[in-house]
């Protein structure tokens, strides 16, 4: 073969090997695949909450749980007849247990440490409740200040009444409490409520 055929056989071959590859498929092009969301970023998911951390306790009256610890804190237990709960329970009508702190103001003060009353106002709170049950009171409305005024010991009025949502007249007739703040701290009071002419 002379050199001509020679150079003619080459080129076909480099044409063969050309075509050969074209022909071959190309490899897929890798594509990344989409990130996930993580926990903090998926729609509905629960909010994470501090590790060890719990709703604060909670009492019938929406209260915060009374602190044993706290002089000032006591609990009333109402109790109501057959025919007051019906009522109450016909009417949609609620409870509140109001208390007001005082104390009997030492000799020689200036009259305006006293009220009209003549009494030393150390603060006062009222808890509604939906029926029957407890009423928590924590202390936390006692003013501190005026304690130094107080002769003896400081002194709760306890009150209990319905919430005139549904009438503007009082329909319980309830027991009443007045004594010493630390009586009512180390035992519960009961008050039992029956209707007015019952």
């Amino acid at each position: 073969m002379d050199g001509m055929g020679r150079g003619m056989t080459g080129m076909i071959a480099v044409l063969s090997l050309a075509l050969s590859a074209c022909a071959q498929p190309a490899a897929p092009t890798a594509v990344p695949a989409s990130p996930q969301p993580s926990s903090a970023t998926v729609q509905g998911a629960p909010a994470t909450t501090l590790a060890g951390t719990t709703p604060a306790a909670t009492t019938r009256s929406g209260e915060a749980a009374s602190d044993p610890a706290n002089p000032f804190a006591f609990t009333v237990e109402v109790s109501l007849s057959p025919a007051a709960a019906k009522r109450l329970a016909t009417a949609k009508e609620t409870i509140m247990v109001a208390a007001f702190y005082y104390g009997v103001p030492k000799p020689g003060l200036p009259d305006s440490v006293a009220d009209e009353m003549g009494q030393v106002h150390l603060g006062n709170q009222d808890i509604e409740l939906q029926g029957a049950g407890s009423a928590v009171f924590d202390g936390h409305v006692v003013e501190h200040k005026p304690l130094a005024y107080v002769q003896g010991d400081p002194q709760v009025n306890i009150n209990v009444f319905s919430g005139r949502h549904s009438s503007e007249d009082n329909l319980l007739d309830c027991d009443f409490f007045e004594d010493a703040i630390q009586l009512a701290h180390a035992k519960s009071i009961a008050i039992h409520c029956g209707l007015i002419g019952e």
